[in-house]
């Protein structure tokens, strides 16, 4: 189902590091990194699961 476990760990890090976003650069590399990155990996996950996991 995951296909690029890196890009995923790299997720991870990056939502354990919104905790310390007390430092407006981080908070906005971390929005950046979001939209970037990480939205289209989710949207990949939403559509493997509607192709192969919903009945």
């Amino acid at each position: 189902m995951i296909v690029d476990e890196q890009l995923w760990l790299d997720a991870l890090v990056t939502r354990n590091n919104v905790a310390h976003a007390y430092n407006q650069a981080v908070a906005l590399d971390i929005v950046r990194q979001t939209r970037e990155t990480y939205y289209g990996m989710f949207c990949d996950l939403k559509d493997e699961i509607d192709r192969n996991w919903r009945p």
